[in-house]
């Protein structure tokens, strides 16, 4: 695969995440019917998926990243799998699935888009 085609990767399943982290926090008012901890729990879900997604999103360019926060996504993106197929196990539902899929997604292709200062990698540029 080219860069061309991991960018377009990337960006397809953080645009998933964030869109399934709106809907995860939209839906906070819909599943607790007043504000407790688990209110406040499956809010705070929500705004970190759409986080993650929105730092992701923000670091694949025309070309590899190159920044210096760029392997600290890249680490923050296995550390949302790790989480996403531990939350598939605790709650076996279709949605949980989507958004673990999409996370896991998202952090293969950060393999190849968000490189850092340190690792090369060639691009063949936006098209």
């Amino acid at each position: 695969m080219t860069f061309r085609h991991w960018r377009l990767l990337h960006r397809c399943a953080s645009v998933v995440v964030c869109l399934m982290a709106l809907i995860h926090a939209a839906f906070t008012a819909y599943v607790f019917t007043r504000w407790s901890p688990g209110a406040v729990w499956f809010l705070g879900t929500g705004l970190g998926l759409l986080l993650l997604g929105v730092m992701n999103i923000a670091h694949v360019g025309c070309e590899p990243c190159r920044m210096p926060t760029a392997p600290p996504v890249r680490w923050a993106n296995w550390v949302a799998v790790l989480f996403g197929f531990g939350a598939v196990a605790a709650v076996p539902e279709p949605q949980a699935l989507v958004i673990a899929s999409a996370l896991l997604l998202q952090a293969i292709a950060g393999q190849w888009t968000l490189l850092g200062s340190g690792r090369n990698g060639s691009a063949q540029g936006c098209e």
